[in-house]
């Protein structure tokens, strides 16, 4: 599914893969009846579909969270590498602003 500015549905997170590309819409009771650390599991998501290790984040420009927290109803969420955002085939560096 691409990324657009459309609010996420209530009772639902967005789980941004791939920069303005493609994302996850997920019911947090979902994801709440299948693990204990949800951040943790939206981590797992990424890494099995993209295959490259990474983090959460509230922006595609911020620092990780820590994973033990609770996810935010209509929450929006960032998979981020080490080294940045993945856009399409590639992944870019984060810069500082």
């Amino acid at each position: 599914m691409a990324s657009s500015g459309l609010d996420v549905p209530l009772g639902h997170v967005r789980l941004v893969l791939v920069l303005d590309q493609f994302y996850l819409e997920i019911p947090i009771n979902t994801i709440d009846s299948l693990c204990l650390k949800p951040r943790g599991y939206l981590v797992f998501l990424g890494w099995c579909i993209l295959g490259v290790e990474g983090g959460l984040a509230k922006g595609h420009d911020s620092p990780q969270l820590d994973l033990d927290g609770a996810l935010d109803d209509q929450g929006l969420y960032y998979y981020v590498t080490q080294d940045g955002m993945c856009t399409g085939r590639f992944c870019f560096q984060l810069q500082s602003l």
